[in-house]
């Protein structure tokens, strides 16, 4: 018979009102999924105390104050955290890497041709500290300064866990400031927010001042957030940081401090890299390009099911092949059939990751004839074959 493992009550105390919050919940529920002796219950994570840590087994938590952290630590079981705004060497910890977030926001419009650039974040919140400082270092060695928001030290601009962690949906309490320091930056500019809810805030200021986006103002966030990137006008770009693996890793970790004794008396720190970056609207634009080639980008990106050509695009933005390619090479470094061939790469990825439809139907809603030249496009841009793309969960 098989042994049954000793079953486990874990708390995961994690938002539930953002998308990042549920498809994290998602990431462990899968985990889950594979550990029948795991019972999972969902607490919010305002209302932790001493007593109702104790009562189990381990803790999943985005841990946002002092108190929290002490009401977890007299608790005596494994703990790991997921928002790490501090270090506490007696959690574990698991968090997106803030690195590679910061250089894929540098990348993305450095590669848009950007020579100004702005961070805009929150006051002393570790993450929001971390992707500023990664991003301005990425442009820093590319020799371009980056204009970084700091909001006064008043106490009207505290970002406390209630804002971090809660229904975030109201004006941000340093809205005068921001536009300010909006006003005062030279344009074009592009602008990196530390988070969704963030560029969804410095747009909202845009409109009030009657700052184009994304000519005057490209806004990049992070999280992929629907509320707030499919919602804005004009949709949000964002990175996804996949807090889905996020998740997963999360109670991986706990797992191990259950088996194994030296990785709970020395918890570990784990980084997750992000998924990439979600292109919209916000950022669909190149300063020192014709106003055409966004339009151009535009039409590809939305009519890549439609097995477009370089042609069609030629007669969309009603200008010569010559031309339009000339401006293709000298600005993006490439030529029209290959970003057409790029986006539709970028909508099977997402299908594939996204949905469970069939490999044959992705390859059509992604704009190629046959299933052959699909398979064939993807591995080649890819390294993998479009199933193995997916079993991976990349």
């Amino acid at each position: 018979m098989p042994i049954m493992k000793k079953s486990r009550r874990i708390a995961v105390a994690v938002e539930r009102s953002s998308a990042y919050g549920r498809s994290f919940i998602r990431g462990v529920a899968e985990f889950a999924e594979q550990h029948p002796e795991w019972a999972l219950t969902l607490l919010d994570p305002h209302s932790i105390t001493a007593n109702i840590s104790a009562g189990y087994d381990g803790w999943i938590c985005r841990i946002a104050d002092a108190h929290t952290a002490t009401a977890l630590q007299k608790c005596g079981h494994p703990v790991v955290d997921c928002l790490c705004t501090k270090p506490y060497p007696c959690f574990a910890a698991v968090r997106t890497d803030a690195d590679a977030i910061g250089r894929l926001a540098a990348e993305h419009l450095l590669k848009r041709r950007f020579t100004n650039f702005a961070f805009c974040g929150y006051r002393q919140v570790s993450f929001s500290d971390r992707r500023r400082n990664a991003f301005a270092d990425t442009l820093k060695d590319k020799g371009f300064a980056t204009a970084i928001y700091r909001p006064p030290l008043r106490p009207s601009n505290r970002f406390g866990r209630d804002f971090l962690l809660g229904d975030r949906v109201e004006s941000p309490p340093d809205i005068e400031d921001l536009a300010v320091w909006l006003k005062r930056l030279p344009k074009p500019v592009g602008i990196f927010c530390c988070d969704d809810l963030r560029a969804s805030q410095v747009m909202a200021v845009c409109r009030q001042l009657k700052l184009e986006v994304p000519s005057s103002v490209a806004l990049l966030g992070v999280d992929d957030d629907p509320i707030y990137c499919m919602f804005a006008t004009p949709r949000l770009s964002s990175i996804d940081p996949d807090a889905a693996a996020i998740g997963r890793a999360a109670a991986a970790i706990l797992d191990r401090m259950f088996l194994e004794s030296a990785v709970a008396r020395h918890p570990p720190t784990l980084t997750v890299p992000p998924k990439g970056i979600v292109e919209r609207a916000s950022t669909n634009t190149y300063p020192d390009a014709p106003s055409w080639l966004g339009d151009a980008l535009t039409f590809i990106r939305d009519n890549v099911a439609r097995q477009i050509s370089a042609s069609d695009v030629f007669r969309h933005v009603g200008f010569s092949r010559t031309l339009v390619e000339r401006v293709f090479h000298d600005r993006l470094a490439t030529t029209v059939q290959k970003t057409i061939m790029e986006a539709r790469i970028t909508e099977a990825k997402r299908l594939l990751s996204t949905t469970v439809q069939p490999i044959k139907e992705i390859a059509a809603l992604s704009g190629f004839a046959t299933l052959e030249y699909f398979s064939r496009s993807f591995t080649a841009a890819t390294g993998l074959t479009p199933t193995a793309w997916r079993e991976d969960g990349l």
